[in-house]
């Protein structure tokens, strides 16, 4: 995944091998940095995170890094242990 479409922005989405965190989003630069090779899992609980903090940053939330924490985590856990939810999802979206 190249770009991600966040509240009407367009966020770039890089993968960087020499990043020491797991993750940044720059919401003023609308770039989304992942740490490259992490495990499945950990990637998906990652770019929800980011993804979190950039609609914080959009909306104007002013959410802590708690709360950023614990939305991004039990969302990547409900899509990551629900697989047929995101296809529910994808088919929701295309209107089959």
């Amino acid at each position: 995944m190249k770009t991600l479409k966040i509240i009407g922005k367009r966020f770039k989405v890089v993968n960087d091998a020499k990043m020491e965190d797991c993750g940044l989003c720059d919401s003023q630069k609308h770039v989304i940095t992942l740490k490259a090779n992490m495990p499945p899992a950990l990637y998906l609980d990652t770019l929800i995170h980011e993804i979190t903090h950039a609609i914080d940053y959009e909306m104007n939330l002013e959410m802590s890094e708690r709360q950023v924490h614990g939305i991004g985590s039990g969302l990547a856990a409900v899509f990551f242990d629900n697989p047929k939810f995101i296809e529910h999802l994808y088919a929701t979206i295309k209107g089959t």
